[in-house]
This record gives C-alpha cells, structure tokens and sequence, in this order.
C-alpha cells in the first residue's frame, strides 16, 4: 500500500513559482487575500489562484482537514438531491472518507463503490461498507469507463492539482445518462471586501476557488455540462465561522485526525458543527445566494 505522504500535488516545481489561473493562465491578478505565506488572486475569468504555487510534495492530497461531522451531518440533504435524479443504481463516492455518505447510500438501495486515496479512510470504509473501497485519487483510478449512473463527490474541486483532468476522468466512469454530482463553494468573483468575511482559506491545500460561470467553463472543457443547481446561501454560518475563528478558535483547540483522517468533534466542536449545518442548509437553502454560497450541482456527459 502506497504511503499517504507519497500522495501530494505535483504543482510547484519549487518554491516561488509564480501561481497561474487554471482557466486562462493570466498571472497578475488582484491579490484579494493573503494567508500563510500564500496570497489569493483574482482572476477576471471567475478564479481565484494561489500564489505562489505550493513546492512539489509539500501537499498532502490524501489528508482531509474538515470534521467528520461536515460529511456525516449533511450526508441526507446530498443523497436526496442525487434521488431527484437517479433514485438507484451504481454510485461511486469519490473520497469517501471514513463512508458515512455511501452507508447512508447503501440503506436506501444504490449499489455503491468507493475511491478514496487516504489509507487508514478507506481500509475504516471498506470494513464498514462491507465493499472493496480502491485506494487511490480519482485521476489514477482503475475503476471500469462507463460503469456507474452516479459519480460523487463533495468539496474536491479546490483541492485537484489539474481539476479538468480529474472531472474528464469523472465524466469518463459515468454511463451515457449518468450524472456527474457534487457539492462546492463558490468564492470566486466576489467583490474583495468580502475576502475578510470568509475566514481562513485553507492554503495551500485550496488552489484554486470558482465563480459560478467559472465552474461552468471548468466543467465545460472536462466534456461535461451542467443540468440543475441548488445553491444555499453562506453569509450566516460565513458570519458564524469569522467571528469564532477570531474570537473562539486561540481559547479552544480546534480537533486533529488522526493519520491525515477527518477529525470527530466532541464538546463545543459538536455544537458548532450543528450550528454550521443548520446555517448552511436548513437557513441557506432559504436566502438569497449573496456573496459566498455552496452550490449541489449535477452535471451530464455532453
């Protein structure tokens, strides 16, 4: 079994290439944030990309930074929105972490397979699912062309190295009428005053965040087009999420994983992951999509 510190982003042949858009390739956009060493800049094409690029290696791909709870508590809510579009089949999970979304799956009658390139997660989701879960990222993906009627996966695009060849790849494993779904952040194109509203960024495991016609171009040029949308307002857990990161976050560690695995939150954590839920899906999905928001998306082969 390969080691998870061997899965890392080719990006950066050393430190201080200079970062480039993944859409157009312009250079010298607007740096609208700055973290970690690391800026932000904003393309007028939709993209912000992360400058410099990170060093080859330096970016362990296989690691999840998010709670468990981010996966396990909204798993409902993304399940259903895959039924108003194919009620059963096969779906494949792309990074399924420890399998709480393909369980979930599983009970309600799909035939599920898993790729997922963390170790410990897949061998925690293969003994739990009951399924062979391959160990790898999606672009080195062995599973079979044209084998499942859903494909799905939740807050990757930001994360691939070349996000076009890992969506071509997707667009590949998915049947003629198959859909291609998956959840994501829209933080591209907004106006730079709401860059100190969003918090943290993530780098430099984030590379690159999307505008919404940004998303669409992306997909485009991957062979894929877009069907439906769902998209669920973020300014209040964004509200949420800034004022406990200055205020809460230096008083009261922020849970680890274990091995490059989601973290489970106990105590304040839990309450706040419940919090964030209830803002992000039961309130968002009833606001106005102003500033950031996340989208469900479910695209087609064209």
């Amino acid at each position: 079994m390969p080691a998870i510190s061997e899965r890392t982003t080719p990006v950066g042949e050393e430190a201080g290439t200079v970062g480039r858009c993944i859409l157009c390739g312009g250079t010298n956009g607007r740096v609208v944030v700055a973290e970690d060493g690391f800026c932000g800049r904003a393309c007028g094409c939709g993209v912000v990309y992360i400058d410099p690029l990170p060093r080859a290696g330096s970016v362990d791909l296989a690691a999840d930074h998010h709670l468990e709870t981010y996966y396990s508590l909204p798993a409902s809510v993304r399940l259903d929105w895959i039924g108003k579009f194919k009620r059963s089949g096969r779906l494949l999970e792309i990074g399924c972490g420890d399998g709480h979304f393909l369980a979930l799956a599983k009970a309600r009658g799909y035939e599920i397979a898993a790729v997922e390139p963390n170790g410990r997660a897949a061998e925690t989701a293969a003994r739990t699912l009951g399924i062979a879960v391959e160990q790898a990222l999606i672009e080195e993906s062995a599973q079979p062309d044209h084998s499942f009627d859903v494909v799905f996966h939740v807050d990757l695009l930001s994360h691939f190295p070349d996000p076009v060849r890992a969506l071509r790849r997707m667009a590949e494993l998915v049947r003629p009428d198959g859909v291609v779904c998956f959840e994501v952040g829209v933080f591209g194109g907004l106006a730079p005053s709401w860059y100190p509203w969003v918090g943290k960024i993530g780098y430099p495991q984030h590379l690159w965040l999307y505008s919404e016609p940004a998303i669409e171009a992306l997909l485009e040029r991957a062979g894929l087009r877009i069907d439906t949308v769902q998209r669920f307002g973020l300014l209040p857990s964004t509200i949420i999420s800034s004022i406990g990161n200055l205020a809460l976050r230096p008083r009261i560690a922020r849970p680890r994983g274990e091995a490059g695995r989601s973290a489970r939150p106990t105590g304040f954590y839990r309450l706040y992951s419940w919090m964030q839920y209830i803002m992000r899906y039961r309130l968002g999905r009833l606001i106005p999509a102003v500033g950031p928001y996340a989208m469900l998306v479910t695209a087609r082969p064209r």
